[in-house]
């Protein structure tokens, strides 16, 4: 392990670091796709969270923030958490932290995408239903999303 070596793989760190937030994990990930030594890693990543520059707990904040404000439910967002390095403990205190109310997300979704009309035939709502569960909504909130949909305002 040189320390050449060693500074190149830390350059890189705040590079990657510069552009966006990254979990320890991507940052492990691209780190070997360059070629560079376990160890080496190790330490760059080491370096990166002393210094505050790298924290798996602010990247995870930040992740969820957005999966939450682009129409994700729960189902969805913990599948996805896991190829990005969150770990569950952390994603379930996060989310508690944030409280999300998944139905009104729910309804929200529904109305974004398929606008405020309510389906007029059995196979608008199975496609209706179809999309809400791939964004990750349980049946309980995507059929209470679309009770509320059906009520007059």
């Amino acid at each position: 392990m040189s320390n050449e070596e060693q500074q190149q793989a830390d350059e890189t760190v705040v590079r990657l670091l510069g552009r966006r937030e990254h979990s320890a994990h991507e940052l492990r990930q691209k780190l070997r796709q360059r070629g560079y030594a376990d160890s080496i890693i190790k330490q760059s990543l080491a370096t990166a969270q002393e210094h505050g520059w790298q924290s798996d707990e602010r990247y995870a904040e930040i992740w969820l923030r957005q999966m939450l404000s682009s129409g994700n439910g729960w189902m969805k967002i913990k599948a996805a958490a896991g190829a990005k390095g969150i770990t569950e403990e952390l994603l379930q205190r996060l989310t508690d932290e944030a409280a999300p109310d998944w139905t009104e997300l729910c309804y929200e979704r529904l109305n974004r995408k398929f606008g405020e009309q309510p389906p007029e035939t059995r196979q608008q709502r199975d496609k209706i239903m179809r999309h809400l569960q791939s964004r990750g909504f349980r049946f309980d909130e995507i059929k209470a999303a679309l009770e509320r949909q059906q009520q007059p305002e």
